[in-house]
């Protein structure tokens, strides 16, 4: 995997290959890759959530996507769809990931 890109682990065993300037719009996963010392996120570039369902996390790559394509921009933003069925979940994955 280039350095370039992050792979994001669901609990459920799937993986998400994103970009690590979008991986990086999270807060709590910058933290994890850019921390000083031996972590094992940092030296392997992926990042594995116990607690977060793939299509919870399929969700919050979009997001981060998103964010990235829209922050500072003079465009006029179109509002993000989250699902009702989702909702409380992916608010408190966003919580836990600082997104």
């Amino acid at each position: 995997m280039a350095d370039d890109c992050v792979k994001l682990i669901s609990a459920d065993g799937f993986e998400f290959i994103i970009d690590r300037k979008c991986a990086m719009a999270s807060g709590t996963i910058k933290n994890m890759l850019s921390s000083p010392g031996q972590f094992t996120e940092a030296q392997q570039n992926e990042v594995t959530f116990r607690d977060i369902k793939a299509i919870i996390l399929e969700k919050v790559c979009k997001y981060l996507y998103y964010k990235v394509r829209y922050t500072n921009t003079k465009d006029e933003i179109p509002e993000f769809p989250i699902d009702v069925e989702v909702g409380l979940e992916l608010l408190m994955a966003a919580d836990f990931l600082d997104c």
